[in-house]
């Protein structure tokens, strides 16, 4: 009795339309915008893959803002840290750690209109204090939607910096990240 009430009640109310929160002057609700400022948290960590040198290790944290002009591209600078394990035996430096400055251009091999996840591609150019320049390129899937999207990706970095011996040598690195972009 009491279940056949609760329908008739229902019945009654379901067409009647809830008032809409009026509209903030000045406010942008980003979350379906294909354009706009967007921004990336990524955390990453990897290991060099020398066959004939000794290996080291890495552990970074970067924060990228940027405009999307799509969903298919957006640009961005970003800055970071980075902390290296084996330091001492590979560069000629003590200091452990460097900070990642560099420019952004990502986008998304297919749209995200329709589907929750989709594959991103990545590349950051720039350079780490007390060394030099880097590039990494990444390959990865994004989670979420148009925004608001949970990343992972694999990411090659090619790095150039001074050895124990003073000369200049690029290494190379495989790592994985991990993020989040809004």
């Amino acid at each position: 009795m009491l279940f056949v009430g609760i329908l008739s009640v229902n019945a009654q109310y379901r067409d009647v339309k809830l008032p809409e929160k009026p509209a903030q002057k000045g406010y942008n609700d980003y979350t379906f915008k294909d354009d706009g400022f967007w921004f990336a948290v990524e955390a990453e960590g990897g290991s060099s893959i020398m066959s004939v040198k000794t290996n080291m290790q890495y552990a970074q944290v970067t924060g990228t803002v940027g405009y999307r002009l799509n969903e298919f591209l957006r640009f961005g600078v970003g800055v970071g840290g980075r902390m290296y394990v084996h330091n001492a035996d590979v560069r000629n430096t003590d200091n452990k750690f460097g900070v990642p400055i560099f420019a952004n251009i990502r986008g998304n091999f297919i749209s995200a209109y329709d589907i929750d996840g989709v594959p991103f591609w990545s590349l950051n150019i720039g350079g780490i204090t007390e060394e030099g320049f880097f590039a990494s390129p990444t390959i990865g899937y994004s989670f979420g939607g148009l925004r608001n999207n949970f990343l992972i990706g694999l990411s090659y970095t090619i790095s150039n910096f001074k050895d124990c011996t003073q000369s200049r040598v690029s290494y190379s690195y495989f790592a994985l990240k991990l993020g989040y972009e809004f």
